[in-house]
């Protein structure tokens, strides 16, 4: 698999040079073989690199320059917060370290078993990931404009084959480090800084590129695979408790993850740091020797296995090679598909090639998934979504059905337009305006109104964020249910149908009524209630409306501003644009202090500039450049008022720091048993990092 680490900087390059990627004694089972590393990258051919790494080469490439005449390519930055009276320099970020790690079944059958081979297959199988990782290289532009796509990159690789000695044992692992510098070009020949977003979005893509290859090229060695849940896989003819006893650092990491009760990759980065144990110095010999004898005691043979392999190659070489692929590949794009879709409109082709390539396992390669792939789109069952960003590093495709789909809802929605009675007889909704509607604001008002005398059967509520939407739509439950509508409501989440739940509407999420399949015959003619329609996907919609009886009606309620779905999967917003009857309830009434309401207000309306600019005005955005003291002042705003506050972290390290704060905090309250777990929440959509309280757990 592959993992992409911090950002290095300049120091850590350079010391992570030495003493770990050209280290020989990193190779436990080569031992005294020198680590030269090689290049890869279409900026390494343009610069000329293609013998190994030197030292200079790598040197001069950490410090952002052209690692052959020393030219400065990335400037370094500076910080900005002060220490004293002096400024202090940013340390430069030198790039990343991307790390293929083979499966372990496969470490021990190339080095203990000794089949040279599959060190060779790693290896191609590496740089056939790398190749399409490069494509999503962007360069940062600087300012507000957005990265652009540049593939480019220069990588510099090192290839170990062990793990960190535990007790003195150095598992083998076959792994390759990949040292991306912060380094690219745009076509106007221009150097930038590297913008990683695309390249940690990718992990998985990469992971089941390489894989895929690997596990490709080891059936055509006549290796047999175990399958396993997301795409990985293992070589037949080893026992699950070899595999575990043959990795020890894996244990240990685990173990000092629970002793800490953290969790995440961030962590285990500390706890693999934490952990280290000093190297060893024995002979290969020695070390196979200690390796055979563990796999003895566990009655496996590496060996052996090695052999069958050999004997099963040669039978294979009378049988047609890739036979089955085009079929397999069919069949996987038609899972990656399904499986895509299924969740979103709109989906990019690295996912779909992901997903096509875990459920093949080398029994189709990249090649195959895309060929099959070029095919079905020329068919037109899959049809490309151009993307408004000119620079954008990827495709998007729809399929053929969402968009009949999406034509499907339109028309529904359209055609069932003036087809019904008023939802309130015309007598009766000036009294209820003037009597029971009353506590409604006068913009309220008018959105009941107009939602009521409505003869669509389809409308639209459009409210934005703190305008009482609540409370306009319990007085329209209490006039329809006058009327003797059944009123339900629901929603894409729990969380928006336990929102419907406070306007006293009962609701549960719209999943759940698609999988009953509707109502009974016999029950009264209804009002449904969507909250927050922009986030129901297309094929929802289109099953929902599906399920609708004549005398139904249906109330989408949303703000297309507040939330969007993925994409062309916006049926609410593109229901308004096709001329749907909609309700609008723009007003803020929630707060009280009109400062705070004039930036919120300005928040609404996508001005966040102006928002931002209006609270520090006001006083409300308080700095600190120490850290101890802004963590202890977040620590302190939680614990005072846990259910009003919600933390927002860049980084995994402030993370982890403020989850360990305020759980001691809660603790020391009594709101937390002392033996309870501390929950670690992942990162959002957004690249943020969440800290809230959750069942009473951190």
């Amino acid at each position: 698999m592959l993992t992409i680490s911090k950002p290095l900087t300049t120091g850590q390059a350079h010391s992570y040079h030495h003493e770990e990627f050209a280290n020989p004694e990193q190779n436990y089972y080569t031992q005294g073989d020198r680590i030269l590393g090689e290049w890869q990258g279409k900026l390494a051919l343009e610069w000329g690199l293609e013998a190994n790494v030197t030292s200079e080469q790598f040197h001069r490439l950490a410090e952002g320059q052209h690692p052959e005449t020393g030219e400065q390519l990335v400037r370094h930055r500076f910080a900005s917060e002060q220490t004293g009276k002096k400024a202090q320099t940013a340390e430069h970020r030198a790039g990343w370290d991307a790390t293929f790690s083979a499966p372990k079944s496969v470490s021990i059958t190339a080095l203990v078993g000794g089949d040279r081979r599959i060190r060779e297959a790693h290896r191609e199988a590496v740089h056939t990931a790398l190749n399409e990782l490069e494509r999503y290289v962007q360069a940062r532009m600087g300012g507000n404009r957005p990265a652009e796509t540049t593939g480019k990159m220069v990588a510099a690789k090192f290839e170990h084959d062990s793990a960190r000695p535990v007790n003195g044992y150095s598992a083998p692992q076959l792994h390759t480090h990949v040292v991306i510098f912060n380094v690219t070009q745009t076509p106007d020949g221009k150097s930038h800084a590297l913008q990683p977003r695309e390249l940690y979005k990718s992990q998985a893509y990469a992971t089941a590129i390489y894989r895929s290859e690997l596990a490709h090229r080891l059936r055509t060695l006549g290796y047999e695979l175990e399958r396993g849940k997301e795409g990985e896989f293992e070589i037949k003819g080893y026992t699950k408790e070899y595999l575990e006893a043959s990795s020890p650092r894996r244990k240990q990491i685990k173990e000092y993850l629970e002793a800490h009760k953290v969790t995440g990759a961030e962590a285990a980065e500390i706890g693999a740091q934490k952990t280290r144990g000093k190297k060893v110095h024995l002979a290969p010999k020695e070390m196979k020797t200690m390796n055979l004898a563990l796999a003895g005691q566990y009655e496996n043979d590496p060996v052996g296995v090695v052999r069958r392999a050999q004997a099963r190659q040669h039978r294979m070489q009378h049988a047609p090679e890739d036979a089955k692929a085009p079929a397999i590949a069919q069949a996987a794009v038609t899972y990656a598909r399904d499986r895509n879709i299924e969740r979103e409109a709109v989906v990019e082709e690295r996912f779909l090639l992901r997903d096509a390539l875990k459920r093949a396992m080398g029994e189709a390669t990249l090649e195959h998934i895309r060929a099959n792939l070029a095919k079905r789109i020329g068919s037109g069952e899959f049809v490309e979504v151009k993307s408004t960003a000119p620079s954008a590093p990827r495709r998007s495709f729809t399929t053929r059905q969402m968009l009949e789909f999406e034509h499907q809802n339109i028309a529904t929605m359209i055609s069932s337009q003036g087809s019904s009675a008023p939802l309130v007889h015309e007598k009766n909704l000036p009294h209820l305006l003037s009597s029971e509607f009353r506590h409604l604001s006068q913009a309220q008002r008018r959105a009941v109104s107009y939602i009521l005398e409505g003869r669509d059967k389809i409308t639209g509520f459009q409210g934005i964020a703190g305008s009482g939407k609540t409370t306009t739509l319990a007085a329209i439950r209490r006039a329809a249910e006058q009327e003797r509508y059944s009123v339900r409501g629901f929603a894409p989440t729990s969380r928006a149908a336990h929102g419907l739940e406070k306007a006293g509407i009962s609701s549960t999420t719209l999943q759940q009524f698609l999988i009953k399949g509707g109502p009974r015959q016999q029950e009264p003619r209804r009002l449904y209630v969507l909250d927050e329609s922009s986030l129901a996907s297309t094929v929802q919609v289109n099953q929902f409306f599906k399920r609708l009886r004549p005398d139904d009606r249906v109330l989408l309620v949303g703000d297309i501003r507040q939330h969007q779905a993925v994409e062309a999967g916006k049926p609410f917003e593109q229901f308004q644009q096709a001329g749907m009857r909609t309700a609008r309830l723009e007003e803020i009434v929630r707060p009280k202090d009109p400062e705070l309401k004039a930036a919120i207000e300005s928040i609404a309306s996508g001005d966040v500039t102006t928002a931002i600019e209006l609270l520090q005005v006001q006083g409300r955005v308080h700095q600190f450049a120490d850290k101890d003291r802004r963590l202890e002042a977040i620590t302190s705003d939680y614990l005072r008022q846990p259910e009003k506050t919600l933390v927002v972290s860049p980084d995994n390290e402030s993370r982890l720091e403020i989850n360990r704060r305020i759980h001691a905090g809660l603790q020391a309250q009594g709101a937390v048993a002392k033996e309870d777990i501390r929950r670690i929440f992942p990162r959002s959509n957004e690249g943020k990092l969440l800290c809230r309280r959750e069942l009473g757990e951190f």
